[in-house]
């Protein structure tokens, strides 16, 4: 791989990673805020496996950038999100 590529590959591994754990506020129910960092964790768990093994044993990013992607749409935003609207302030 050279320079260029690898630099595109370790650039979509990032995307996939902040695509992952870029997920919408939870509104202000109570169990909209336990899905919300329910999902956080998983994700974050997901990550850290995946990560750990890439860092462990090599392997490509652009391969373990689309397992991010996978395991990310495998958990998808199941809460209501938090409404920000000008006329409370963003307090719905």
């Amino acid at each position: 791989m050279n320079q260029r590529t690898e630099n595109a590959a370790v650039t979509d591994l990032l995307r996939a990673i902040v695509e992952a754990l870029d997920v919408p506020l939870p509104s202000l129910a109570d169990a909209d805020e336990r899905a919300y960092h329910r999902l956080l964790a998983h994700r974050t768990s997901d990550l850290r496996v995946t990560l750990a093994v890439l860092l462990s044993r090599g392997g490509d990013p652009w391969e373990n950038a689309s397992i991010i992607r996978r395991r990310t749409a495998e958990e998808p935003v199941t809460y209501a999100p938090f409404v920000f609207t000008e006329d409370d302030g963003g307090t719905s």
